[in-house]
């Protein structure tokens, strides 16, 4: 039935949901066929004749799948092509997979809008607390380290291992977002206690006392805040849309672990320790001399303090020679 054979039929018989199961006498003009195909239309059809409803289902499984959300536009596309050819004003595709869609594109949106702006305001941050532009390009490099490799295993342990079609759509910005702060909070404690430390004692022995000072504390927490979305994703994944759950809670505690146990505790010392000083440029303690234990530094060889120094008690070799002079 064409858009003019329907708008006819309308013009002609009314409601369709009105309409007795056999043609009226008063409307011989109208065939048989025709009569029943427009009576049918009655569950789909508006009293006035201007709304349409088509009613499909999805063959790709599960609304919250990636497989169903990836045929969202593939319905969309033929739904628009529907209406152009029913001469509709609108159209539209609801339903779960199409809400799940629509919120995953918002997502990925606002994911790329707001991680550049969360990683500038950070980065300013720990240039004020650390005051230097060093250490925070390699903090912050090691949050985006540890959030790549929790959502690389995610997905080994989830889409390899478990053979789930996707992971959930909100994953990566939640990921992001929360060990870009948890991380940086951790980051701010053991970097402001390995500059305290550094203004006294060698770099290499201010890493190992901050990370003794500090150690407990980030790893309780880490302890504490992965057993707690552990908890989360075992609890909630055994409802209506747990594997969603499931998915945030697990890669959200592996994410926590993997910045508390490699990133905190093994990435950001060795690194701090292999720039040595150029970790606080341009601060005061970034200077030659300004460390103690450097080559220039208080208690360094070449100090007034240090072994060989004018104040020093110098070698043997260098006693000796003295000695006859002093003569």
């Amino acid at each position: 039935m064409t858009p003019a054979q329907f708008k006819s039929l309308h013009a002609t018989l009314g409601n369709p949901r009105t309409l007795p199961p056999v043609p009226p006498s008063g409307q011989a003009s109208v065939p048989v066929a025709q009569y029943e195909a427009y009576r049918a239309t009655a569950r789909y059809v508006s009293p006035d004749g201007e709304t349409i409803q088509f009613l499909t289902g999805l063959t790709a499984g599960d609304p919250s799948t990636t497989a169903a959300l990836h045929a969202v536009p593939a319905i969309r596309t033929e739904a628009a092509a529907v209406a152009k050819t029913l001469g509709a004003t609108e159209y539209g595709v609801g339903g779960e997979a199409p809400a799940f869609y629509d919120i995953s594109s918002i997502s990925d949106s606002d994911l790329a809008r707001v991680v550049p702006v969360a990683i500038v305001v950070i980065g300013l941050l720990l240039c004020l607390v650390i005051r230097s532009l060093i250490a925070p390009l390699y903090l912050i490099a090691s949050v985006a380290l540890s959030f790549f490799a929790a959502l690389g295993l995610s997905v080994i342990l989830f889409i390899k291992i478990g053979g789930d079609s996707g992971l959930t759509f909100i994953l990566p910005f939640l990921m992001f977002i929360f060990l870009l702060a948890l991380g940086e909070d951790y980051n701010i404690l053991v970097m402001s206690r390995i500059r305290e430390e550094a203004y006294h004692l060698p770099l290499r022995e201010a890493v190992s006392r901050a990370l003794g000072a500090t150690g407990t504390t980030v790893t309780s927490a880490g302890l504490v805040l992965a057993g707690t979305f552990a908890v989360f994703a075992l609890v909630g994944g055994r409802g209506s849309g747990g594997s969603q759950i499931r998915d945030v809670g697990v890669g959200l505690a592996l994410g926590v672990l993997m910045d508390t146990f490699i990133v905190r505790t093994v990435l950001v010392p060795c690194t701090v320790i292999l720039l040595g000083r150029w970790n606080w440029w341009p601060s005061a303690l970034s200077r030659v001399g300004a460390q103690p234990g450097g080559p220039d530094g208080p208690g360094g060889p070449g100090s007034a303090g240090g072994p060989g120094g004018p104040s020093g008690e110098g070698t043997e070799q260098d006693t000796e020679s003295a000695a006859p002079r002093a003569r």
